[in-house]
């Protein structure tokens, strides 16, 4: 009995700390906002550089958020399986 205790309490600490890390991802998407705030589409093209326009970022950005939002829609529904039982990697 100690033992599966200690897994579950392992399992949830790596759950926690799954859901901490897409926090942190969340937060840094967020961020980049000022950043492709400040793109000016006029210069790109300019020289030996290719850099993305606005809408190209801004598309990527949306698309990143999404899929964070997938994968955090599918550890909320498997969230029972992943705090009782160890994980593999």
């Amino acid at each position: 009995m100690v033992q599966i205790e200690a897994v579950n309490r392992r399992a949830r600490e790596r759950y926690g700390s799954f859901v901490s890390a897409m926090d942190m991802v969340l937060e840094a998407l967020e961020e980049l906002d000022r950043f492709i705030d400040r793109v000016d589409d006029d210069r790109v093209g300019e020289g030996t550089w290719s850099m993305a326009t606005r809408e190209e970022l801004q598309g990527l950005r949306r698309r990143a958020v999404d899929e964070l939002d997938r994968l955090r829609a599918k550890a909320k529904k498997y969230e029972a399986d992943l705090v009782s039982r160890d994980w593999r990697v």
